[in-house]
């Protein structure tokens, strides 16, 4: 399962925070976790889990032949994301968006159910995006609470590359202690997407995942003074997070690639 590191530290300081912790908090579609943004692909050799056991099963490509591809860097195969229900348009007052939103979900349906089916059938392990849910949520939590400790070697090890340049950067950014609280989940963790490729000899799988909790954080001072945002105040987060794993290299895991957002109702 993703692993979650109880390494943990902080950051002085100075008036930044405020604007960083504005910018974190303003609206659901952000939250107060990371902004995730584009990521690449890559090959991740670290932590094991049920995911990587059963991806040990099957392999399309030799070990040692694997140990030589270089696994091409790509972006979120398919960011499409199914409006939430108070976004979706009607068939009664517009019928050609209605008919557009109606061929889009079909199709989501459909690939997704085909990527299923090839994942499961690869792994021969039928079991696995059930488990997956719960592991993505704890993966979740520690990016949150890695990002606002400022924990680098954690972030590096549980995000892509690309991921984890962009929040060093804003790490770099920042000044304040941080702390993140998670108070647990406003809905039931609930996979929306998942699409196969090939990439470099191997099988690619992303998996999109709605993700809505409750979190609270603050930003403190040298003398642990508040400074900005409020612990005890919970706010609901709403969030598809996109986690990728090339199946068919053994030495691959989960990893967070990025973010997706909901299609818009216009």
């Amino acid at each position: 399962m993703f692993r979650l590191s109880p390494r943990l530290s902080g950051n002085a300081a100075s008036s930044q925070a405020v604007q960083y912790i504005r910018a974190l908090a303003t609206s659901n579609q952000t939250g107060m976790s990371a902004a995730l943004g584009p990521a690449y692909i890559t090959r991740f050799r670290g932590a094991t889990g049920v995911l990587a056991q059963s991806a040990a099963s099957y392999s399309s490509v030799p070990r040692q032949m694997s140990q030589q591809i270089s696994l091409k860097e790509v972006g979120i195969m398919d960011p499409y994301v199914i409006p939430e229900k108070e976004n979706r348009p009607s068939m009664f007052s517009d019928y050609k968006k209605w008919v557009k939103y109606a061929k889009l979900r079909m199709r989501n349906t459909g690939m997704t159910a085909a990527s299923t089916l090839g994942m499961c059938w690869k792994l021969k392990d039928f079991g696995i995006t059930a488990r997956f849910l719960g592991e993505s949520e704890e993966a979740y939590i520690g990016m949150n609470k890695a990002f606002a400790k400022g924990d680098r070697p954690y972030l590096e090890e549980i995000c892509t590359p690309s991921m984890y340049a962009k929040l060093k950067g804003q790490l770099k950014d920042r000044a304040g202690r941080y702390e993140w609280q998670y108070h647990g989940l406003v809905e039931k963790p609930q996979i929306v997407s998942i699409r196969q490729g090939q990439i470099g000899g191997h099988v690619l799988i992303q998996m999109i995942v709605r993700l809505h909790t409750n979190q609270s954080m603050g930003v403190f001072d040298k003398k642990s003074k508040l400074i900005a945002g409020d612990l005890k105040k919970t706010v609901p987060v709403l969030e598809y997070i996109v986690f990728q794993r090339y199946i068919t290299d053994p030495e691959d895991n989960w990893r967070i690639l990025g973010k997706a957002q909901p299609e818009a109702s216009s």
